[in-house]
């Protein structure tokens, strides 16, 4: 759970002086570029930094969030 904080967190601060809507979309877009780096990590090394659960989760989160907006 701590993970998924840490990755909201980063997503979130990237995304400062945007509207709701919009931080929601560069939220998504960078958890779309964060699952393509786990991806390759794993593919290359066989580990990465992040679980696929733990996006997983980022990514309910985030739909959540832009069905209430």
């Amino acid at each position: 759970m701590t993970n998924v904080r840490k990755v909201i967190k980063v997503l979130a601060g990237k995304t400062r002086g945007l509207d709701k809507k919009a931080k929601i979309k560069e939220m998504n877009h960078g958890l779309t570029i964060l699952n393509l780096l786990v991806l390759r990590q794993k593919r290359d090394h066989g580990f990465s930094a992040f679980s696929f659960e733990t996006l997983d989760a980022v990514d309910l989160i985030l739909k959540r969030a832009q069905a209430t907006r």
